[in-house]
């Protein structure tokens, strides 16, 4: 069985998330591996920062594989890297099979919903519909798009806290459901 997030080179290695990743952030601004670290460990808010002994290694291994190139050496050796020209098709690679997965996703999606949520197959196809609604084709409606699916949010969190409230109360009454 193949790992989620795992995209197949020309040799058919597999090629990881955080490789993935690091091209990505790569490409939107040169860094050195300490700002990779830093920045991972912000973006999953704190719940995981790769190891020294994870990222460098595979920053040599994409620079190895021609994805990555140092662009400058800084003080005491610190090195700031920039995503190849090859790294950039690999990227534009991925997010054409993350299309494809995207959409094989959607033809599997009552599958899938029935093995994760059967309970809630009801709400989790909606909110796969919203999902595709909202990033589809939106445009210049990108802001009102975000501003209805933030309402949604905070009404959600109001009744599920509404709830909440009246479920401490019926506690602390002795009563229960």
């Amino acid at each position: 069985m193949t790992k989620l997030f795992d995209m197949p080179t020309k040799t058919g290695k597999q090629r990881g998330i955080l490789s993935i990743y690091l091209l990505n952030s790569l490409k939107k601004k040169p860094k050195s591996g300490y700002e990779l670290l830093s920045e991972i460990k912000e973006k999953t808010d704190g719940a995981w920062t790769p190891s020294k002994g994870t990222i460098y290694p595979l920053l040599k291994h994409l620079e190895e594989e021609g994805l990555i190139k140092v662009k400058r050496v800084d003080k005491r050796s610190k090195h700031i890297f920039e995503v190849a020209l090859e790294g950039k098709k690999v990227l534009s690679n991925v997010k054409k099979q993350g299309k494809q997965m995207e959409e094989k996703f959607i033809q599997f999606r009552n599958l899938i919903s029935e093995i994760i949520s059967p309970k809630e197959i009801e709400i989790v196809n909606l909110l796969f519909d919203i999902r595709i609604a909202s990033i589809s084709k939106i445009g210049k409606n990108k802001g009102e798009v975000v501003k209805i699916l933030e309402t949604c949010l905070l009404n959600l969190n109001k009744i599920i806290l509404d709830k909440s409230v009246k479920w401490n109360k019926k506690d602390k009454k002795g009563f229960h459901n």
